[in-house]
């Protein structure tokens, strides 16, 4: 158990000297802060220490807690879809909750009937659809 307590004391000491850097940047405190106490909680849920000895712990960390907050990039509450797009999304352009949507193509159908339209148009006027030739068939 003594090596323990060790362990835990020099995981400490490292966070208060990081957090309490000159030039420390605040996303990089609060990681470090963060870090130390999931060490604690991990501690704990593997019966290293106690949640009496945990608490403990959080409490003499509390003063050396970073006073910043992440702001989120987006104005909007981010969802668990948007987060799992996150993830697996081949264009960021469009984080949306839906995965991997891009503008919709328009169908072979529907660019036959264009090209053939503009065909009609080109030749001075409109070709009568052939009903020999139904493109939807």
């Amino acid at each position: 158990m003594r090596d323990v307590k060790k362990v835990i004391e020099g995981m400490k000491q490292e966070t208060i000297r990081e957090i309490t850097k000159k030039n420390a940047r605040p996303e990089a405190q609060l990681a470090w802060y963060w870090s130390y106490i999931g060490s604690l909680d991990m501690a704990q849920q593997l019966g290293l220490i106690n949640d009496t000895r945990r608490q403990q712990l959080y409490r003499e960390m509390d003063r050396f807690k970073p006073k910043y907050k992440v702001q989120a990039v987006e104005e909007t509450k981010p969802t668990h879809l948007a987060a799992a797009e996150m993830g697996a999304e081949g264009n960021y352009n469009q984080i949306d909750g839906i995965i991997n949507n891009e503008a919709p193509k328009p169908s072979l159908r529907d660019a036959l009937r264009q090209y053939q339209e503009e065909a009609g148009k080109s030749q001075a006027g409109d070709v009568p659809p052939d009903s020999s030739r139904d493109p939807e068939r």
